[in-house]
């Protein structure tokens, strides 16, 4: 578990399941749901194009849903992680 102010309160463990959210006929994804056990975030994503430009929920993105936008073509600012 992590602080919304980026502090790791719990040791990381895997089994981590991201589901990123789509709206018929659009190709952004407006939102990232992160479940693990009885752990559950949802975090809004907001995009100009291609390009990630806000997102809320979170205090920072969590590095791993940066890669997994930008495999998926998306630019995400390094300035969205802590």
């Amino acid at each position: 578990m992590v602080h919304q102010t980026g502090a790791q309160l719990t040791e990381s463990s895997g089994g981590v399941v991201v589901f990123l959210h789509t709206r018929e006929n659009e190709k952004a994804p407006y939102s990232v749901e992160l479940v693990s056990g009885s752990h559950y975030a949802d975090i809004g994503l907001w995009f100009e194009g291609m390009e990630l430009i806000d997102y809320d929920g979170v205090f920072s993105l969590p590095r791993e849903i940066g890669v997994m936008l930008e495999e998926a073509g998306f630019v995400v600012p390094e300035n969205c992680f802590a």
